[in-house]
């Protein structure tokens, strides 16, 4: 059982042992959540359900006695009693239980030892401030207090030596059997029902269960036996919901119990052997359904009664079969769900991943908030200037006058005689600087000009000054931009961050329904499968991942069995792009996805302008696991190798950024930021994209400085325009998007300026309309041939600027 239900259970019942003396900030201490808080009614009413089953199980295990020894009672009540459920009850169960089939002064014997540890319990947990009593002590003071009192009678008795070696039988049996019934009772207590076991679980399981059937009273007559009834029925009920090994081991404790029932027959070996088998059995043809197993658990009956002799059919022995299989098949079904559940702790599974997504998506919001804080210091330090300011100006001229005017012959008549009028001359020639940016002989006042001596070079200098500070204020106005550049990169970036944090929120699993269906056509056609998980994204499609092999020798494509998963979900479902073409016979990991409603072809043609070997155009067409399809075509500013680079870059950036998981248009602003701050080479693309999500047929146009696009549909051509400059000129980018719905048989056609430009008409995008209408092919690369060639006309077959035509048609699946 895992320790972490067990925690909560004990937590649980030390609050209600002890609610005075525990404050609600010890309850936060023990690391329960709110959501266990709310829990904690609905748990504490299953325990006391499950506690009152403890004392039944109790009962009758008590009566599993031998040689006048009951160790069985004894290990029973003190695994029961660690874990502190229903222990008046408990104790009650396990004296009545026991003295229903020990002698008098036998029963006394265990009554007052089952007394005494309690009284001895209860004093230790109290000095150990109600603190669970670990189980091996606790077993070895139980061995220990019934070796006690069983000496005492012994010494008061007089008996014979022989007696000193079954007490110490008895002491070693309560130890083990302590630490053995310890598994069954935490899982009863505290396992989910339907919850599978581990090894350990289910043979100690077995044994316990054994041991009920043993102090079971028979009651029936002639006919019927609910001995033999319970233990046909638990061989049947545990091979069939938890497979072989589960059968096996049910086989072996209930042959050993028919033995022991039968007074330690001599052929007992045979007898737990045929037992074990039909387990066995009952394992193997599980997976057909129960009805077929119960007839094959009959046949394996029947069989083994004509193979050995002392396992022939009495009338009990029929009764019981019948009994057991009628039970077995007319079993409730909510019962059943309950056993077959599954393995998983899957609420707990679920709470846990909860957790975890909740602390990543907080950690990514901070590392978002933390770059938009970044993104706001730098916008803060990006202002740009005209002019030079006042300052910078009254500056300039300050160092003026210490270089020039410090060692004149002249300076005690301007700056101290005339200072008045040397001043008022300065500030005239202060406003002029501001105003024209420079200074000349006109703008400097006669009297001033009259009385400097050094008049030529004060100018050269106050000019030459002016240009030093005019650059360096083009470099701060640069940096300025950078600064700006990268504020807005790292405000994208933590856009980004910030929408796949929700995205980890929008992703859910889905309900088991759909799983155990998936699984259950997939069986049908001979396909196993190990572990399988469905998980739905915001946009409500599903991914389903598989972990499947096939079984008897069979070769299954898996695009078959995405029309076998599709049929279960009602959802048409294919494989995903990379996953492998064929189930293998071994166990492999498999991804399907929804099929998307529309399917795509493309098209392209281009040439470069006349003169040129390289076209300065590119193009890009993805397709994203989303269910979209993006395509982008660039224009490089001018034409030849340097524009064939630019609009590379681009391209490429947008597909990187994009396959990333960067939106569109925060790729944009992020590539405009790079453009920006490289712009000394004047060079700049245009960006057109056509985003087509498959799923629903709308389209999203993004444009930004490029040619018009079309939408060529059954009777009409439409037209979307674009009024922005191309991306890299300004440090804010500015694009045109508009959606629109596309059906089925609709193309989408996207030019270059250099096609428009080769139309010598004044509405050219009216006449390229008329063009594209008039072709009357389907096929999206001979509609952009023909675009190109019937374009190339109206030049002379010359192209006057690169030329590219991206062609796409969209067609319905289904």
């Amino acid at each position: 059982m895992p320790s972490e239900r067990v925690y909560c259970h004990k937590v649980f019942h030390k609050l209600d042992t002890n609610l005075t003396n525990i404050s609600y900030n010890s309850f936060y201490n023990f690391g329960l959540t709110a959501k266990l808080r709310k829990r904690k009614c609905k748990c504490m009413k299953g325990i006391t359900k499950r506690g009152i089953a403890i004392t039944l199980i109790g009962i009758l295990v008590s009566r599993a006695q031998f040689l006048s020894m009951d160790p069985i009672a004894v290990a029973y009540f003190a695994a029961a009693y660690v874990e502190k459920t229903t222990r008046p009850f408990l104790l009650i169960g396990v004296i009545f239980g026991s003295a229903t089939v020990l002698p008098m002064v036998e029963a006394i014997k265990y009554t007052f030892v089952i007394i005494l540890l309690t009284i001895i319990g209860n004093l230790i947990e109290n000095r150990n401030k109600n603190k669970s009593i670990p189980l091996p002590v606790f077993s070895v003071i139980a061995a220990l207090v019934t070796a006690g009192i069983s000496i005492s009678k012994y010494l008061l008795n007089y008996s014979t030596k022989e007696q000193l070696f079954y007490i110490a039988l008895e002491a070693v049996l309560i130890i083990c059997l302590t630490l053995v019934f310890s598994r069954p009772i935490k899982f009863l207590l505290y396992g989910e029902l339907g919850q599978a076991m581990d090894n350990e679980q289910l043979i100690s399981m077995s044994l316990l269960a054994g041991l009920v059937i043993y102090g079971m009273p028979d009651i029936g007559g002639i006919e019927f036996s609910l001995f033999k009834t319970t233990i046909f029925f638990l061989i049947l009920l545990m091979g069939y919901k938890y497979g072989s090994g589960a059968g096996a081991v049910s086989g072996v404790v209930c042959g050993i119990v028919m033995g022991l029932q039968d007074y330690m027959r001599e052929d007992l070996l045979p007898i737990v052997a045929l037992m074990c088998c039909l387990g066995i059995v009952v394992g193997m043809f599980r997976e057909v359904g129960r009805f077929a197993t119960a007839i094959a658990y009959v046949v394996s009956i029947v069989g083994a009664s004509y193979l050995y002799e002392e396992f022939l059919m009495t009338t009990t022995q029929i009764g019981a079969i019948v009994s057991s299989v009628i039970l077995f098949l007319f079993l409730p079904s909510s019962m059943m769900r309950r056993i077959q559940g599954r393995t998983e702790r899957k609420s707990d599974m679920q709470f846990v991943e909860q957790n975890i997504q909740h602390m990543t998506r907080q950690k990514l919001h901070g590392f978002a908030e933390s770059f938009q804080k970044l993104s706001g210091t730098f916008h803060t330090l990006s202002d740009r200037r005209t002019s030079l300011s006042r300052q910078e100006v009254d500056t300039i001229f300050d160092e003026l006058s210490d270089r020039l005017c410090k060692d004149c012959s002249n300076c005690n008549t301007c700056w101290k005689n005339d200072f008045y009028d040397t001043y008022k001359a300065t500030f005239t020639i202060l406003n002029s600087v501001e105003q024209n940016g420079y200074i000349c002989e006109a703008d400097v006042p006669v009297a001033f000009a009259n009385r400097c001596i050094n008049l030529n070079e004060f100018l050269a200098e106050t000019n030459r000054s002016l240009e030093i500070a005019k650059v360096n204020l083009n470099w701060t106005n640069r940096m300025a931009e950078s600064r700006e550049a990268i504020a807005g990169q790292l405000g994208e970036v933590a856009k980004i961050i910030d929408e796949f944090s929700n995205d980890l929120s929008d992703t859910i699993a889905v309900n088991s329904n759909e799983e155990q269906q998936i699984i259950n056509q997939l069986k049908l056609n001979h396909i196993q499968v190990k572990q399988i998980s469905i998980m739905e994204r915001r946009n409500k499609r599903q991914d389903i991942y598989v972990v499947a092999r096939t079984s008897k020798g069979r070769c299954i494509t898996t695009k078959e069995t995405a029309i076998i998963i599709g049929n279960a979900i009602g959802k048409k479902v294919k494989p995903n792009e990379g996953s492998k073409n064929i189930i293998a016979k071994d166990y492999e990991n498999y991804v399907f996805v929804e099929d998307t409603a529309f399917k795509t072809l493309t098209g392209v043609a281009k040439v470069p302008r006349v003169g040129e070997s390289v076209s300065g155009d590119n193009f890009s067409i993805m397709n994203l696991d989303t269910g979209d399809m993006i395509m982008t075509l660039s224009d490089g500013m001018g034409s030849g190798k340097l524009a064939c680079e630019e609009s590379e870059s681009v391209v490429e950036l947008l597909e990187q950024l994009i396959d990333a998981g960067f939106k569109e248009e925060s790729a944009i602003k992020l590539i405009n930021s790079i453009l920006v701050s490289r712009a000394e080479s004047q060079m700049f693309s245009t960006v057109d994209m056509s985003i087509l999500n498959l799923y629903t047929g709308i389209c999203d146009f993004i444009k930004i400085g490029a040619s018009t696009t079309f939408i060529k549909r059954d009777n009409w051509v439409e037209s979307i325009c674009s009024t922005t400059l191309p991306v890299g000129m300004f440090s804010n980018v500015d694009f045109d998007g508009v959606s629109k719905k596309l059906y089925d048989g609709d193309f989408i056609v996207m030019v270059t300026d250099g096609v428009l430009d080769c139309i010598g008409v004044e509405d050219k995008e009216g006449e390229l309309g008329n063009i594209i209408m008039s072709v009357k092919s389907r096929n999206p690369q001979d509609i952009a041939q023909q675009i190109l060639a019937r374009a190339m006309e109206y030049s002379d077959n010359q192209a006057i600027d690169d030329m590219t035509v991206l062609v796409a048609g969209v067609w319905k699946k289904y």
